[in-house]
């Protein structure tokens, strides 16, 4: 099958088939794995007796060598492209799987949680390196958004089908499933997708260090950065594993009803996501760009994430609905970021995004367990509002003071770009 890769496709029909599905099914897989956890945790905390401290530290270890990999990611889809590195990876996550399903202590699982992090980290940005060497920049906005829909599908089964699929089998069950299942996904990955040679002849090749230098010191990145880190890190903190010990806890719901919560969610976030693509295209012809899009969503973001932090609405849904509807805007700083740079270097410049990101979810996932841990320490359940406003709560204080910064420094970037245009007018 490998000829295939030597096909370049021309319609829009075979770049949808050839790039945008084999991709989209790895970032499936990618969203399932980091979703796992908001219905397991229950299962792992009693068959392997584990304290909110634990849980979170075995979690997030997907987020800190998912973050950690960013910056060499960026460097090796750059050089090597998308299809070879994101097949290699898909491996060491696959491997990660499996070894997760045969753990029986913290630090076993937390080894195969960190390869499967490390596995999966390329899978959202190989497919953004991908549709940036194949399609054109003012169409990514619309990408990423139908893109992301693939994403929430894997966290739509990571809910109540993951909770059926427990009535089967358990927890090591599903693992090995999955880790059978990436394998084909990274074979597929390397024998369809096929190569293209990037058309750099008029950028000047530039020193790995000069160009992340030139991408973490721009005005760009530090009005863009902050804000989509952390919230981006806190939907996925959150979402990713203490949404369902909040809504037992807090929400007296049942495992049934929490997977089913969790499923609405899901939907309703795949359905914004797509959503969310499709309004920034359109936005795009009254010169309204995909960072001013994604302020406004964060704005509505931090709304349920505080309603929730202070347990107002316990039995209410809506707020868990609106969350994961909003906490994906902050991916729109991948294209907003990206116009900022050359092709030649747009994996980089994303997967500086990506790297605060998922440092941010490793470290709220797990310091929020850490935070509840102190609060009431010798408790593995039952936690009270007040363990939950204590972790929730720092981050949130966090979000707000990054939303204040990048609303100065968006105003401020305005005012330079209007006398800029002053002066040329005059000129």
């Amino acid at each position: 099958m490998k000829w295939i890769n030597n096909i370049l496709p021309e319609t829009n029909l075979q770049k949808f088939i050839f790039i945008f599905l084999p991709f989209a099914c790895g970032y499936f897989l990618s969203y399932l794995y980091r979703s796992t956890n908001a219905v397991l945790a229950p299962y792992l905390s009693n068959d392997l007796n584990l304290n909110a401290e634990q849980l979170g530290l075995i979690t997030s270890a997907y987020f800190l060598t998912f973050g950690l990999f960013q910056l060499p990611l960026g460097v090796l889809l750059d050089k090597f492209g998308a299809r070879k590195v994101q097949s290699i990876l898909f491996l060491i996550a696959a491997i990660g799987a499996i070894l997760f399903s045969l753990g029986n202590g913290v630090w076993s699982l937390v080894t195969a949680r960190g390869l499967i992090g490390l596995g999966v980290s390329g899978a959202l940005m190989a497919a953004f390196k991908a549709f940036a060497v194949w399609f054109p920049k003012e169409r990514l906005p619309l990408l990423i958004g139908l893109f992301m829909s693939a994403g929430g599908m894997g966290a739509i089964v990571a809910s109540t089908p993951l909770e059926m699929a427990l009535q089967i089998t358990d927890w090591r069950g599903v693992y090995l499933f999955i880790g059978i299942v990436t394998i084909f996904v990274g074979i597929l990955i390397f024998f369809v997708v096929p190569e293209k040679q990037e058309n750099n002849y008029n950028e000047k090749p530039l020193p790995v260090l000069k160009v992340l230098k030139h991408i973490y010191t721009s005005y760009a990145f530090w009005r863009i950065g902050p804000l989509s880190g952390i919230a981006g890190g806190t939907g996925l903190a959150i979402l990713g594993l203490w949404a369902g010990p909040w809504l037992s806890d807090i929400g007296k719901f049942n495992k049934n009803e929490i997977a089913n919560i969790l499923f609405i969610s899901t939907i309703m976030m795949t359905i914004g996501t797509t959503s969310l693509g499709i309004i920034t295209d359109y936005l795009r012809k009254f010169n309204i760009s995909p960072v001013g899009v994604m302020g406004g969503a964060l704005f509505v973001f931090i709304i349920p994430l505080t309603i929730i932090t202070f347990g107002i609405m316990p039995k209410a849904i809506w707020p868990w609905v609106v969350l994961s509807i909003t906490s994906l805007a902050a991916t729109l700083a991948y294209a907003g970021l990206s116009q900022h740079f050359p092709t030649s270097y747009a994996a980089r410049a994303s997967t500086a995004i990506n790297l605060i990101c998922f440092l941010m979810a490793f470290i709220a996932q797990y310091t929020i367990g850490f935070i509840m841990q102190l609060v009431e320490p010798g408790k593995q359940s039952g936690y009270s509002i007040k363990a939950y406003q204590a972790g929730f709560g720092l981050f949130l204080g966090l979000l707000i003071i990054c939303y204040i910064i990048f609303i100065i420094m968006s105003v401020l970037e305005i005012r330079k770009n209007k006398g800029e245009t002053s002066k040329d007018n005059s000129a």
